[in-house]
């Protein structure tokens, strides 16, 4: 575990600085099981750290320059907090059924006040197959020959098993240039087009109609590097794999990946990936690499100079995989100074790219220590190729030479880390410089850099400073609280003769202090009275420190014409809440209700927040809903209604709800309103005699036949009920 040492430490106790500096901050550390395919999260217990102070923030990063990890897979996001949630930090394997195992390298960095410890630990990942996966291969394997073209990737060579539901869409995505694969041939669709035999050419000119290498056959194929297309077509495109470099070996690959997509949220439902096998007819089993004995094994090195290796110093090579995708390994690290990539070249590595070293990119960082005479250090190294067959370990020599100059040198620089927005000392464990002459008349100075800080010398501004201020820690870098992940910067460093530049990187590591921020806000609808889903895609947030699953939305105003609705299961009663999350939403848990009535435009107000010590909130954001109104009906008669009155002519009865009776699910019967449009008559037109009237029974002293009655021109029909 390294330590960068600030001012002074007098506040901790003695027993509390042991530990941080000796022990692991690792307390538990298991191994991660993954189906191949699929992907795995990372439990709350998989991984735990040693934190002595609670208020220190701790952060842990993955290693991306190490291309002998992650071999198979990745781990996602590249930086998480080291108190990670449930379901936030996921190791999603590629489908490659080369490797049974893979492993994860991880930088854990713990930031007190004053001080940042950093340590490098591994995460090992045992890869099972899966119980139960949506694609299947077989029960054929596709076959080609050198230069052929294979049968249809069809229901014969892959099947694929998922539950169809109207609300999943399922989709193959293909990219060729992210995987590499195939690695010996290419995807094509259509058929090649068959050579026109003449009469007058030899028949040992004809093609062979199993191979296709030439461009009149060629014409007929369409050459496919990225697809993404529905399941159901993906099976019926003929798509084929054609083999186009021998030698190769007996096998190669197509790699594909399933994703089952929720569309009423947007969000994915599930994704598969699988690499389905090409058996090369001819082809040889894979040989392992080789190094090439045309490079010297030998680094000459000046002392403190970081040197590059080149393909002059090592080299390595393969007969089936591609030069540039070569891997080198250190099996056995030198014993003093370490390897490093140019990029951050203050870190050791373990691993390599061919590309990089070519491109002289992988250093030598000698020790800073001074000696008179020659020294030599050697470190073993092997190469791998694409499908992980290894070379027999080389042995690499650095032989450092001691320096005959009198100008200023750094010997040491091992750059800064922090934490966004901190502050921290520049000391002699990052920065050591030598001189042969005068180290006290050697002045650092700025030139350039601090893109995102502040140099300061004894608390004030400063540009120029000495080595002792260096070893008094009183030349401090102070971050501007930016949200950017790195800084530099460019010293000239001369001692009134001679002079050098020199770069000193700077790392930033974010901290979780930005509030969560609305990518998506549309206008909901709803008809009226009834419920309608908030979708992911129609509500979505969004937050650049932490996991977006756990950005929490908080009703600071609920809607007036209806509720907000979880849903926590299918067939689980649903309940208001005033509060959700992002997690609900992309699982389609969340709806909104109308309660139908007549308003026709609704809102609700909320408040986004993360789940930070205090949370960082966001301003208050509104959602708009519009009810779509029910086309009104007319009031419909009940069917037991007689609508028939049988009445002596010298009697009075009443009209009850037997007789006359409408209603209206919209409106309550005191609303249901009876006009008289034409009062009671003789069905003889030639009658005069009265034919009676309506009126109402509260309206006459008695229930006798009254011929001043009040006629009844309107009732409800509440008025059955008295």
């Amino acid at each position: 575990m390294l330590k960068s040492k600030g001012q002074s430490l007098a506040w901790l106790p003695l027993l509390l600085l042991e530990m941080s500096c000796n022990a692991s901050l690792v307390k538990v550390n298991k191994a991660l099981k993954v189906r191949r395919g699929q992907s795995s999260y990372l439990q709350e217990g998989d991984l735990h750290f040693l934190l002595p102070l609670p208020k220190d923030a701790c952060q842990v990063e993955v290693v991306l320059n190490e291309p002998i990890t992650q071999r198979v897979g990745k781990i996602l996001p590249q930086v998480f907090n080291c108190h990670y949630r449930e379901n936030e930090v996921k190791y999603v394997h590629n489908g490659s059924p080369l490797l049974m195992e893979d492993t994860v390298k991880l930088r854990l960095y713990r930031f007190t006040e004053t001080d940042t410890y950093t340590e490098v630990f591994s995460l090992h990942v045992d890869i099972v197959e899966p119980d139960c996966s949506i694609i299947k291969l077989g029960p054929q394997f596709l076959q080609v020959p050198f230069y052929g073209i294979s049968a249809d990737v069809d229901g014969n060579v892959l099947s694929l098993h998922y539950e169809k539901r109207s609300s999943l869409e399922c989709s193959i995505h293909l990219n060729s240039h992210d995987t590499n694969l195939p690695a010996h041939g290419q995807l094509v669709t259509g058929k090649p087009k068959e050579a026109v035999k003449r009469g007058d050419e030899p028949l040992r000119y004809i093609e062979d109609p199993v191979r296709c290498n030439s461009d009149v056959c060629l014409k007929g194929v369409k050459h496919v590097t990225f697809l993404k297309v529905p399941c159901e077509d993906f099976l019926l495109m003929g798509l084929k794999y054609q083999h186009m470099t021998p030698p190769s070996p007996d096998i190669d690959y197509i790699a594909i990946r399933l994703d089952l997509k929720d569309t009423r949220s947007g969000n994915l439902y599930q994704s598969e990936q699988i690499w389905i096998p090409v058996q090369i007819t001819g082809g040889l089993v894979n040989q392992s690499p080789v190094m090439s004995f045309m490079s010297t094994f030998i680094l000459e090195v000046d002392q403190f100079i970081l040197t590059p290796l080149s393909t002059a110093t090592l080299d390595g090579k393969d007969e089936e995989t591609q030069q540039e995708r070569l891997i080198f390994n250190i099996t056995k690290a030198p014993s003093d100074g370490f390897i490093t990539h140019l990029s951050d070249h203050t870190r050791p590595i373990h691993s390599f790219t061919w590309l990089d070293l070519n491109g002289m990119l992988i250093a030598y960082q000698p020790p800073n220590s001074t000696h008179t005479q020659r020294r030599h250090f050697e470190m073993e190294i092997d190469v791998h190729d694409f499908f992980f067959e290894k070379s027999p370990p080389m042995t690499v020599q650095m032989s450092v030479r001691n320096a005959d100059t009198n100008a200023p040198r750094v010997s040491w620089n091992m750059g800064l880390s922090l934490l966004e927005g901190q502050s921290r000392p520049i000391t002699w464990e990052q920065l050591q410089i030598v001189d042969n002459n005068d180290i006290g008349a050697v002045r650092i100075i700025t030139v350039e850099g601090l893109l995102h800080g502040r140099l300061t010398v004894r608390g004030g501004k400063g540009f120029m400073f000495t080595v002792g201020d260096i070893k008094a820690g009183i030349v401090c870098y102070h971050h501007d609280d930016s949200d950017s992940t790195s800084d530099f910067i460019i010293f000239r460093i001369t001692d009134g003769h001679q002079q050098t530049r020199h770069k000193f990187p700077i790392k930033i590591l974010p901290k979780d202090d930005s509030p969560p921020f609305l990518i998506a806000n549309m206008l909901l609808e709803v008809s009226q009275g009834q419920t309608t889903l908030l979708k992911g895609t129609a509500l979505q947030a969004s937050d650049v420190d932490s996991s977006s699953d756990y950005i929490l939305f908080n009703i600071t105003r609920p809607p007036q014409a209806g509720d907000i609705v979880k849903f926590p299961g299918p067939g689980l009663t649903g309940y208001v809440v005033s509060k959700f999350l992002q997690r609900d939403l992309s699982q389609s848990m969340v709806y909104y209700r109308h309660k139908g009535n007549e308003v026709l435009d609704d809102s609700f107000e909320f408040v986004l927040s993360d789940f930070q010590d205090p949370p960082n909130l966001s301003e208050p954001q509104v959602v708009m809903l519009h009810v779509e109104p029910v086309p009104r009906q007319a009031p419909r008669e009940v069917p037991t209604a007689r609508r028939c009155l049988v009445v002596k002519e010298t009697d009075v009865v009443h009209v009850t709800q037997q007789h006359l009776h409408f209603v209206d699910k919209d409106s309550p019967d005191s609303d249901l309103t009876y006009t008289v449009t034409t009062p009671p008559f003789d069905r003889d037109r030639h009658s005069s005699e009265d034919a009676g009237r309506l009126f109402l029974v509260d309206s006459l002293p008695t229930f006798t036949k009254d011929t001043n009655a009040p006629v009844l021109r309107l009732f409800t029909q509440v008025v059955f009920r008295r």
